[in-house]
């Protein structure tokens, strides 16, 4: 059953990524869509009432400024919400603290998710539904418009990456709010609720009334999954019945967690070769191939898990919701195994695996330049890329990519024990347990992941202020150095030439996976050995 279940996932979200990839293939190069003309007439009404000529084309660092400046509006109107829900309507609730409020706006505009609250417990029906919900569609669709910009920095010369708020726009409006729409009626049928109701009682098996906090909880929940957020209605996330009712509904999520990350090297495919596209796709399958081996290669729980998944169930949730950086948990992390841990930590340190919504593909190329640049040394060739140049600019560039995951992980991890921030509530005594908590912390905050062992015990200020300030930098410090390096593209001569190694095939592939397996060890093994190699 468990191999049945396997399948229904891998081939479930590939055949509606191949569906998904050539909509999105047709979305970054303009091409018709279907239902084109009616499509084109509702954005166009948007377009005027935002004032934005579709037709401009934006350089690169057009398109990351009104990136940024849209977040920065969107992450403002959120820490609003969050501060003064007392004075909102249904059932509202104490405004949050001002370090936990910046923390959540960060963490939302950033699709990162982390939650140091209890949703259900702190946060209001209005916040949830009209705060949180609203950026979860503006985060994953800023992380694909960004890679719609990085992908035609590779396919047109001096043409401009796009327009930011016609990519956001088309992005929401026709893709993910459609999706997401269905979803939540699916999940609705499945056994999630959707109402403004902010409880229900029910009579107890002892004759008693229970009061039990709802609310509408399936529109959430379904752009929480497809959109890589990861951030729960409630504090117990998808291990919450009302979040994920049953074995279907995990199944499902699983799916929708897969699906759009999966969707973009089919979209590449199309757009640069199928050769290509199958390659990046490959590579990626291999790398949660491995974390899927790494989660069901021990048995985790029974404690901390949900006993209607069970450890196969939670492992295939917990493996699917890293690899796409989304976050989301059916089950207490402290209940998995060592190995299904190591896992996890494996798809954050990639963030390729498939990665998040578009920033994962974006990721994925970073490493096909460094693989391209490190090939080209060992054959003593000038590294080619879709015949164009890499040049030392682009290399140093893609190399401050990867090199600021790690800084990001590390030094806070470090100033957290300096400052005994990390002493204060995990113990004064350090184990590897308590060390992979705070590594953890860290490493979602800096992947946008927004898994975490530690919850509402890491909202104190300390807590709330470093990781706010991890994930902004994890998100858009990447983003502005990849479309960097999509603009000078933009400007380079295409050249029949040789490329160092071809850049599709079964060699290419297994080239690919050994340069990402061996940069991510050689930068993050010992810290592993550290943490959950010895738990």
């Amino acid at each position: 059953m468990d191999i049945v279940i396997l399948l229904v996932v891998l081939v479930g979200s590939l055949g509606l990524a191949v569906v998904f990839g050539r909509y999105i293939a047709r979305m970054i190069i303009y091409e018709k869509r279907p239902l084109e003309k009616t499509l084109g007439r509702v954005e166009n009404g948007f377009y005027k009432i935002i004032g934005v000529d579709k037709y401009e084309q934006m350089t690169w660092k057009q398109y990351t400024l009104a990136l940024i400046v849209t977040n920065a509006i969107a992450a403002g109107f959120l820490l609003a919400v969050l501060i003064y829900q007392n004075n909102l309507p249904l059932s509202p609730k104490p405004g949050l603290s001002l370090d936990l409020a910046f923390n959540t706006a960060a963490s939302f505009v950033t699709n990162t998710n982390l939650q140091h609250y209890a949703g259900d417990q702190q946060l209001s029906i209005f916040s949830q539904m009209v705060g949180l919900t609203f950026l979860m569609f503006v985060a994953p669709a800023s992380g694909m418009a960004a890679a719609f910009a990085f992908i035609r920095g590779f396919i047109r010369k001096e043409f401009g990456l796009g327009n930011f708020y016609v990519d956001f726009t088309r992005i929401i409006l026709t893709l993910l709010l459609p999706i997401a729409f269905f979803s939540a009626l699916l999940l609705l049928f499945l056994g999630a609720p959707q109402t403004l109701d902010p409880t229900i009682t029910v009579g107890t098996l002892q004759g008693g009334n229970q009061t039990i906090t709802i609310g509408p909880v399936a529109s959430l929940e379904s752009i929480k999954d497809l959109g890589s957020n990861g951030g729960g209605f409630f504090g117990a996330n998808s291990a919450h019945p009302f979040e994920n009712p049953t074995g279907v509904s995990n199944v499902f999520e699983c799916i929708l967690m897969l699906v759009i990350p999966l969707s973009f090297p089919v979209a590449y495919g199309h757009l640069l070769g199928k050769g290509r596209g199958i390659s990046i796709l490959a590579a990626m399958l291999i790398g949660f191939g491995v974390m899927l081996a790494l989660g069901f290669s021990e048995q985790s729980g029974p404690t901390g898990l949900e006993t209607r998944f069970g450890s196969f169930g939670s492992a295939l949730f917990q493996e699917s919701s890293i690899a796409t950086n989304t976050g989301s948990a059916n089950a207490s992390l402290t209940g998995m195994s060592p190995n299904a841990v190591i896992g996890l930590f494996l798809g954050m340190f990639v963030q390729a695996i498939p990665g998040a919504d578009g920033a994962g593909m974006m990721m994925m190329i970073i490493f096909v330049i460094l693989t391209l640049f490190l090939v080209g040394l060992m054959v003593g060739k000038t590294p080619e890329f879709m015949s164009m140049k890499i040049s030392p600019r682009d290399v140093k560039l893609a190399a401050f990519v990867f090199l600021i995951h790690p800084a990001l992980i590390l030094v806070p991890s470090v100033l957290a024990y300096t400052t005994e921030s990390a002493q204060s509530i995990l113990g004064e005594q350090t184990t590897p347990a308590t060390f992979t908590q705070v590594l953890y912390e860290y490493s979602s905050a800096a992947a946008n992941n927004g898994s975490d062992y530690l919850g509402t015990s890491a909202n104190t200020p300390f807590w709330n202020w470093s990781t706010m300030a991890v994930m902004l930098l994890g998100r858009y410090a990447p983003f502005v150095l990849m479309l960097a390096i999509a603009g000078s593209f933009t400007l380079r001569d295409r050249k029949e030439v040789v490329e160092p190694i071809k850049t599709s095939g079964f060699l290419f592939v297994g080239v690919l996976s050994i340069m990402v397996f061996v940069l991510t060890v050689l930068t993050f093994f010992p810290f592993l050995i550290m943490g959950p190699f010895s738990m």
